[in-house]
């Protein structure tokens, strides 16, 4: 299968200053952006972010954990095929416009983790 990467890691932390301190000062991953309930690091592909517990941001159903893989659009048809109508709960699939072009779908593991397979970082997305 295509797997290009990993595009991103959602990680739920408790205090969100000692995240950007470990992840950002002391590790040096570029801090991109943050607010109150988030951070995003950026890496040349992918990115990172920290998220508080209990925060309102759009990972919620994602499970202790979610993360991100971008495929090829041949892994991606296979991913849906595989997935959607199984016994795995799934979202999607979507097609996501521009400026985020590309398709994405979201698979819950046994554990409740999030699981998202998109094809954004193909078309040249514009980092976060």
């Amino acid at each position: 299968m295509g797997f290009v990467g990993i595009e991103e890691i959602f990680l739920q932390v408790k205090d969100l200053d000692k995240a950007i301190d470990f992840y950002h000062h002391k590790m040096g991953i570029p801090l991109d952006k943050h607010d109150e309930e988030r951070a995003y690091l950026q890496c040349d592909r992918g990115h990172l972010v920290l998220q508080i517990e209990n925060s309102t941001g759009r990972h919620q159903a994602g499970g202790p954990l979610h993360f991100a893989f971008t495929v090829t659009e041949d892994t991606f048809d296979k991913v849906v095929e595989t997935f959607v109508n199984s016994e795995f709960r799934t979202r999607g699939p979507m097609e996501r416009q521009e400026p985020f072009k590309g398709r994405a779908l979201f698979i819950f593991d046994h554990d409740g983790n999030e699981t998202e397979v998109n094809t954004r970082y193909l078309y040249d997305v514009p980092l976060r």
